[in-house]
């Protein structure tokens, strides 16, 4: 099923929203609460900034032994600088099929496109390939198809918590 959503923000560039989309630091710091890791791999090393070929490992808690647990996992196939992200995506809810013979382990297509407006820029995704069977999702409570479920998380953890990042970020006068 595919996702089609424009997302608008007050006070940021489509340059800054595109550069911290790839930035390890600030893919972090403005996802969900900001407490979550995220980093870009380059050949198995974490690196400051992504790039085609590189991997992103995001929404990642600390388990109680320390190490991270990434929820979502994707391959940077395109960049266009300053105006468009294409990547290989999937989440950990692709898993946790009520029915388990429906897993499947390929990933979505997402294109992430950065431009200006008269707010200051919008973000439109666009994404394929996410399957529609039945998730169980254990944290929230959540059951339904997966599909609708990574179309509402989009908001929870990236649109929302963006805009409430770059909003602080123009508040301090912060110009990353």
């Amino acid at each position: 099923m595919p996702l089609s959503q424009t997302i608008q923000f007050n006070g940021a560039s489509a340059e800054v929203l595109y550069r911290a989309y790839l930035s390890s630091a600030q893919h972090a710091a403005m996802t969900l609460d900001g407490t979550y890791a995220a980093t870009y791999r380059r050949r198995g090393d974490d690196v400051d900034t992504g790039t085609v070929g590189d991997e992103l490992w995001a929404i990642g808690p600390t388990a109680d032994n320390g190490n991270v647990q990434y929820s979502v996992s994707a391959r940077v196939l395109e960049l266009v600088p300053d105006r468009l992200i294409v990547l290989s995506w999937k989440n950990k809810a692709w898993d946790l099929a009520v029915e388990p013979s429906e897993v499947t382990d390929l990933p979505s297509t997402l294109v992430l496109t950065f431009t200006g407006n008269f707010m200051s820029a919008e973000i439109r995704l666009s994404q394929t390939n996410i399957p529609s069977y039945q998730v169980r999702i254990p944290e929230t409570g959540e059951i339904g198809p997966l599909s609708e479920i990574v179309d509402r998380h989009w908001n929870i953890l990236y649109w929302d918590p963006m805009r409430q990042y770059f909003a602080n970020l123009v508040t301090t006068g912060d110009r990353r």
